[in-house]
């Protein structure tokens, strides 16, 4: 009898060691986030900013709400890709969330999505959280310590507030400023949990003395007044339990960034003697990884090439968009070939050019760039193939 007392009493220490042993188990991978691309949601009732409690699980940690965006909302505000404050594909499916990270002089409230995790962090236990984020193109300002905190309890008031001042448990490790108009930046990092935390809040919880802000500008191609603040579109929200000896592996190493970020350079050589074909296809337009906005030097090719068509009304150019290898096999950037080309012909159509004389072709990896040259290293070949090339039809 004694010995199955002691039995028994190894049983009951062993079995909630168990129990908790499976329960870490099933968190490794699993997404604690319910509704991390806002997807779940009352998509059809979306009809002005401030609807974020349309979206399944998700609420504003303040009495100043933040939004929900959909493709299939039921008002041009609160649209994807357009709204009211800019424009960007979705990072996943359809939807996203929008929040007021920085305001100049507090001339906004700043705004923040919270949501109830799945299951409550275990103590001691690292997790894997990241997100993205996309600034609005009629934001006036960018700015940096954007990041995620998690409590135990629902984060916030129903007051209206300037900021929710806590500590900011994930954000961008060098704590960059966010100024990426077009696609979606990244912010990662690993949280270790004091245990119990069950809601994860997105936003901007730092003091204004602790922020760097920059001053955004408009792109030519959107209209309307910009907002005195930074404003942020969110996407692909997760949390993810880390194994005992696995390592949080975030996306934007500085090797990794560096060879993304390059855009190749050349100047046309335009001679007299050319063909109109020729001095067309002598201009290309060329990017950085994963982007479709068209910098100075691409804005400049632009206007020549409206130019060159005004003073030859009859021509008609096939405008090709092209990609990398990395873009191409990349499920989620793989329609970044044709969007460049999409986004080239409506910067020609607003500098006067009939949309008929513009012919779009999406080239994705096909075509390497004429450009390359054998001792070109694999980045700067990858540079020189993200590009858009012209030519008279």
């Amino acid at each position: 009898m004694e010995f199955k007392t002691k039995n028994l009493k190894g049983w009951l220490f062993t079995l909630p060691v168990a129990l908790l042993s499976l329960s870490v188990m099933a968190q490794e991978a699993e997404n604690l986030v319910a509704n991390p691309s806002f997807e779940d949601a009352q998509s059809r009732k979306i009809r002005r900013v401030g609807d974020i409690e349309k979206a399944d699980g998700w609420s504003s940690a303040s009495g100043d709400r933040a939004d929900l965006y959909s493709a299939d909302a039921n008002g041009p505000d609160v649209m994807t890709p357009e709204n009211i404050y800019g424009k960007e594909e979705a990072k996943s499916g359809v939807n996203y969330a929008g929040i007021i990270a920085y305001s100049y002089r507090e001339k906004e409230n700043r705004t923040y999505i919270t949501s109830e995790l799945t299951t409550k962090l275990k103590k001691g236990m690292r997790y894997k959280v990241q997100f993205y984020a996309s600034l609005a193109e009629l934001s006036k300002y960018s700015a940096n310590r954007l990041g995620a905190h998690f409590s135990k309890k629902g984060l916030g008031t129903d007051d209206k507030v300037p900021a929710i001042i806590a500590e900011t448990h994930v954000e961008h490790p060098k704590k960059e400023v966010f100024d990426g108009m077009y696609g979606w930046d990244l912010v990662c990092g690993e949280y270790v949990a004091t245990g119990k935390e069950r809601y994860i809040t997105i936003g901007n919880f730092a003091e204004d003395s602790e922020i760097t802000n920059d001053r955004a500008r408009k792109p030519r191609d959107i209209k309307g007044k910009q907002i005195i603040a930074a404003y942020y579109y969110i996407d692909d929200i997760s949390v993810q339990l880390l194994g005992p000896n696995e390592t949080c592996e975030c996306d934007y190493g500085d090797e990794a960034k560096q060879e993304a970020s390059t855009i190749y350079q050349r100047s046309p050589e335009i001679t007299k003697d050319m063909t109109l074909n020729d001095k067309i296809s002598e201009y290309n337009i060329f990017y950085a990884g994963g982007r479709y906005d068209v910098k100075v030097d691409g804005v400049k090719t632009l206007d020549k090439i409206a130019s060159l068509m005004k003073e030859n009304p009859s021509m008609k150019i096939q405008i090709t968009g092209h990609s990398d290898d990395a873009e191409a096999g990349n499920a989620a950037e793989q329609v970044l070939s044709m969007r460049r080309a999409e986004y080239v012909k409506k910067l020609l159509e607003e500098r006067e050019i009939d949309g008929d004389r513009l012919i779009i072709e999406d080239g994705k990896n096909g075509t390497a760039s004429k450009y390359i040259n054998e001792s070109d290293d694999e980045n700067l070949k990858a540079a020189k193939n993200r590009r858009v090339t012209f030519r008279v039809i």
